[in-house]
């Protein structure tokens, strides 16, 4: 039987790429994990993407187990790229969200903060339709996400990802108050912006 390389760690496309180039000729499948480990109910979901004969192979060697496989296509690559979008957003947030509680203790609105976030049930990943809105909004997001910086150092908080927000903001002041699509507002986010924060 065949050997399988499954490259199931958090890394680049290209690094899976590069991967499957210094392993050739041992045929590499693209893996990523999502959730949880599998206990206590959990069921974590393997994302695989390769080519169909291999990719099987690995959906057959974990049927019947607490892991789900799902298979993404024979795209190299598309398994991380998911995996790094998710924690884009996954474990940035809760990066941010202890940024928040920091400088919400230390202005002593702990309390209030969590009542705040209490009425909030959805994760903003599933709203997509909200990315136009914030497009068209980041010329005044802007400002107020260096203002939050300001607040983050004056307490002694990491201010870094509050820059580097206001300067991923700065790619859509073109759409100001612009009405686009989701997809016209992602495209925007690969453009420099014009004038620099």
């Amino acid at each position: 039987m065949e050997a399988i390389y499954v490259e199931a760690n958090a890394v680049t496309p290209s690094r899976v790429q590069r991967a499957a180039d210094l392993l050739a000729p041992t045929p590499l499948v693209d893996a990523a994990v999502v959730g949880s480990p599998p206990v206590g109910g959990k069921t974590p979901t393997l994302y695989l993407a390769g080519a169909h004969d291999r990719t099987d192979r690995i959906v057959r060697l974990f049927a019947g187990t607490d892991i789900r496989t799902h298979v993404l296509g024979d795209s190299l690559g598309a398994a991380s790229a998911l995996k790094l979008a998710y924690t884009s957003y996954q474990k940035v947030s809760r990066v941010l969200a202890a940024v928040a509680h920091g400088a919400a203790d230390a202005y002593g609105v702990g309390d209030e903060l969590l009542a705040i976030a209490a009425k909030r049930t959805r994760s903003y990943l599933v709203e997509t339709d909200y990315i136009p809105k914030t497009a068209a909004r980041a010329w005044r997001w802007g400002p107020e996400i260096e203002d939050t910086a300001g607040l983050l150092a004056d307490a002694g908080l990491p201010d870094s990802l509050m820059h580097a927000a206001a300067a991923t903001l700065a790619r859509w002041d073109a759409s100001k108050d612009r009405q686009l699509t989701i997809a016209e507002a992602l495209e925007a986010l690969h453009e420099e912006p014009d004038d620099p924060r």
